[in-house]
């Protein structure tokens, strides 16, 4: 039996040894499966806080804080102020400032009052940091030592604060006015001498970060360096807070999630795909769409004004989809690999040149190879050397293009400020394809012309 069916059960059930026995079951369990489970289940919120509350230790607060922030979004506006501020005060301070940001005006002021004013004081902290920025998804609780401590007298300090603090594997070096100084990993304490100064063992090449810094550039450092946790400092490298590894893990998947609806063509929307409501996703869907119908109006377009040459060659309308097809296909490959290089730091502005330079090789290649191919087939089965040099020079060209365009596309974006993913997937396979059909035709209009 699931966890799921045993919430259920415990719903359901009227007999008191059955309830008391599956309170203590839940207590046996992960908080991130007691979360899942009451996720799954019939639960409303009323009795899911009901349930968490019977738990009644630590692992509540634990699954509480694992649940979707939509589900804690309507605990929260649905519970008693009173009986949720247990859960609110203990969340980590960046989860909570979400959780507050997300909730109905009137909720948040119930509630604010009641936290304690330190915690008050931190939300206010968080709360000024631009979303996407690595100062809104640090935590200000974190251990900090002063330098001219002993090892024995620091690591007496760090049990005092230890229970406060969201990872005390990092300890942080600051002076009275909080500049980082220097770290020092709890191994390294353990293992130093009890007599030993902490200025004498503290690691003074830091790897920090500002606070303005774009979240998935964060991240980049995390890969880089193989941190468990990062500082966030200010221009004068206070120190502010820290970002650690499991926030990394969320922002990844969140950006993750967000590039691949992009690259789909559906606007991004962070809820689970079932607690979506129906005209929402209908929305994020439809517009895409519409776009992308615009934009292959293009190519019907492009073929009603040169109906005159498929008059006077009816075999060009066969090879319109391979033309199409190839182009679209080589100009979301290039998008594809440019985005995924720049999401790595692989790729950034200033290499526009040489991108430029290696897509232009890449696309006469690609050309050159392909338009071969295509030439010998139609040459081969219909006979027509002029119809094969058609097709031949518009592959050529038409992937020369694709590449180039794919390539460039994403950095441009990047440049005004707009997502890169925009460009890998329908939208730049539909542009592909108005632009491909217009190359065709240009050049079998010259050729037929010339020859």
């Amino acid at each position: 039996m699931t966890l799921a069916l045993n919430i259920n059960h415990l719903l359901n059930s009227i007999d008191p040894q059955v309830h008391r026995e599956e309170i203590v079951a839940l207590r046996n369990q992960h908080p991130s499966d007691i979360a899942e489970a009451l996720e799954e289940s019939d639960a409303q919120p009323s009795q899911l806080v009901e349930i968490l509350s019977q738990i009644g230790n630590h692992k509540a607060v634990e699954a509480f804080a694992q649940l979707s922030i939509e589900m804690q979004q309507t605990c929260l506006e649905e519970g008693n102020a009173q009986t949720m501020l247990r859960f609110v005060e203990n969340m980590e301070p960046d989860d909570r400032v979400d959780l507050l940001k997300a909730v109905d005006d009137d909720v948040r002021e119930a509630i604010m009052p009641l936290i304690a004013q330190a915690e008050r004081n931190a939300i206010r902290k968080l709360w000024q940091y631009e979303e996407g920025t690595a100062g809104a998804v640090m935590t200000t609780e974190y251990a900090m030592l002063a330098q001219n401590l002993t090892v024995s007298t620091a690591l007496e300090k760090l049990r005092l604060q230890a229970p406060n603090k969201e990872t005390i594997y990092y300890i942080y070096i600051t002076d009275s006015e909080r500049h980082l100084l220097g770290i020092i990993s709890l191994r390294d304490l353990i293992m130093s001498k009890p007599s030993a100064g902490l200025d004498a063992i503290m690691e003074t090449n830091l790897i920090s970060v500002p606070h303005e810094m774009d979240i998935e550039k964060v991240a980049g450092v995390f890969s880089k360096y193989d941190l468990l946790a990062v500082p966030v400092v200010d221009k004068d490298k206070r120190l502010l807070g820290i970002i650690t590894v499991d926030d990394v893990i969320d922002i990844i998947e969140a950006e993750s999630t967000e590039d691949f609806q992009r690259i789909s063509a559906v606007l991004p929307f962070d809820e689970e795909y079932f607690k979506r409501p129906l005209p929402r996703l209908f929305w994020s869907r439809f517009i895409w769409l519409a776009v992308l119908l615009f934009t292959s109006l293009l190519s019907t377009t492009i073929m009603e004004w040169n109906a005159a040459v498929l008059n006077q060659m009816m075999s060009l309308a066969f090879f319109i989809p391979m033309v199409m097809g190839t182009c679209g296909n080589a100009g979301t490959q290039s998008a594809t690999m440019i985005v995924r290089g720049m999401a790595l730091g692989e790729i950034s502005l200033k290499d526009m040149g040489r991108v430029f330079r290696r897509e232009l090789v890449m696309g006469l290649l690609l050309g050159g190879a392909l338009g071969s191919m295509a030439y010998f087939r139609v040459f081969l089965q219909d006979q027509d050397i002029m119809l094969a040099c058609i097709v031949a020079a518009a592959l050529l060209a038409t992937l020369l293009a694709a590449n180039l365009l794919g390539a460039l596309m994403p950095l441009a974006l990047k440049k005004l400020k707009l997502d890169p993913a925009l460009t890998a997937g329908p939208f730049i396979a539909t542009i592909m394809d108005a632009l491909g059909i217009a190359i065709y035709f240009q050049i079998a209009f010259s050729l037929m012309a010339i020859f």
